[in-house]
């Protein structure tokens, strides 16, 4: 077993490593390799679509990353109790993942393009990302729940505190940590998303789609270095994200 899982990481991250190991070469994608150069992330760095794409990136990602994390915090949070129709509405989440990205990116966009009569834009695929990240964030702030977080508020009302006083002293100490992971982990699923923003955002590419539509006309060294930069950041966030939800879990057990 440990083996075979060792075959699957090597093979899922050697791409990652000779991603890297190419932006750095000066001969482009090819082999041998030739000479170290920054010459293809000067090339990125300068380029006006890649940064318009980044700013687009960036801003519809933070509105994702502050709907989701409200919904999948107050989600998480009332999922802790029992309530008619718990199993069902999980379901009904869980679509938003299982549902094929290209699928649904199609369906969407004749919703909302024919039925609702909204023209392409950055901001028609803010209810897309949110509906594709927010089962995610949910999903891992049930996980690292604090076990103990009831019992904390029911102590806490018994000694008369209000459900403000509640919240702001017991609940959100002891959930910041889930909080800020799960906005971290909304924030880069968003930022990498390309199937459900295919045809939803018009000429206001977003970096996954101008690398697509780079990649696909006239693929450069330029878009290894690209790439090298944007996984980089991803997996570094990502780990930041688990570690922080892994800590609040256990800060809150030891409590």
């Amino acid at each position: 077993m440990q083996i075979h899982l060792l075959l699957v990481g090597l093979f899922v991250y050697s791409q990652v490593v000779a991603l890297l190991v190419f932006s750095f070469n000066s001969g482009g994608i090819t082999f041998p390799f030739v000479d170290i150069t920054l010459d293809w992330y000067n090339e990125v760095l300068q380029s006006g679509a890649f940064s318009a794409s980044f700013v687009n990136s960036v801003k519809l990602a933070a509105a994702v990353t502050v709907v989701v994390t409200v919904l999948s915090t107050g989600s998480a949070l009332a999922f802790r109790h029992r309530f008619r129709g718990k199993n069902l509405i999980i379901y009904l989440f869980l679509l938003g993942i299982v549902t094929p990205g290209i699928m649904y990116g199609i369906g969407i966009t004749v919703f909302l393009g024919e039925v609702v009569g909204l023209k392409q834009g950055l901001w028609l695929g803010l209810p897309v990302h949110v509906i594709w990240a927010f089962p995610f964030s949910f999903i891992l702030f049930l996980a690292g729940m604090p076990p103990n977080l009831t019992d904390h508020e029911e102590a806490a009302r018994v000694f008369g505190a209000n459900d403000f006083e509640v919240a702001y002293t017991i609940i959100l100490p002891e959930i910041k940590f889930q909080v800020f992971g799960a906005a971290v982990f909304a924030f880069t699923l968003s930022y990498n998303e390309l199937d459900r923003s295919l045809l939803l955002l018009g000429t206001d590419n977003t970096m996954p789609l101008e690398v697509y539509s780079v990649a696909s006309r006239d693929p450069t060294p330029g878009l290894a270095a690209l790439g090298s930069l944007t996984s980089t950041v991803s997996i570094v966030v990502l780990i930041l994200s688990f570690a922080l939800i892994l800590y609040g879990r256990s800060a809150a057990s030891s409590s």
